[in-house]
């Protein structure tokens, strides 16, 4: 897995968040059960596989389960450094805090174009809420928000030509 990226999140949510919202968003980073219902929408965009020969009229499709968006811990593998993430409450102003720092692959990016979609419309305030770095690269892509939307980077829209969401 030559093709990682470094992606790194800091901000601020609102405290408005509603139950299945905030335990999905738990079970993404990793505090907690996934919850029966994904309300994030980051169930949307799972890989399908055939299981033998898709031309045969009985052949069986095998879909990807959800996968836990920001939950890998430890050692970063290419990018050096911990990989983590930590949502914990906010006193003032009120809401949650959030920080990420994972290796992602751009398979994995529909997953995270969705996120990005809705963190930027939980963020308490615009500005810079992180940055997307290629592996091998010095250069990073900040990750903005500006009236409730962090734009996905270019490499994000590349690699999501099916992406359909808002």
């Amino acid at each position: 897995m030559a093709d990682l990226y470094e992606l790194v999140l800091a901000l601020d949510l609102g405290s408005g968040l509603g139950a299945d919202e905030l335990a999905e968003l738990r079970w993404h980073v990793g505090r907690g059960e996934r919850p029966e219902r994904l309300v994030l929408g980051t169930d949307a965009y799972l890989e399908t596989f055939p299981l033998g020969d898709p031309e045969d009229p009985g052949c069986e499709w095998e879909t990807a389960e959800p996968a836990a968006a920001f939950a890998v811990t430890g050692a970063a593998s290419r990018i050096g450094g911990a990989l983590v993430a930590a949502l914990v409450p906010r006193d003032q102003p009120a809401g949650w805090a959030l920080t990420v720092r994972q290796e992602l692959h751009p398979d994995q990016f529909y997953e995270l174009r969705t996120m990005l979609g809705w963190l930027g419309r939980w963020a308490a305030r615009d500005g810079y809420a992180g940055h997307l770095r290629f592996h091998e690269s010095h250069d990073v892509t900040p990750l903005v928000v500006h009236n409730g939307q962090i734009t996905p980077p270019a490499d994000v829209v590349d690699h999501t030509p099916l992406w359909q969401g808002g």
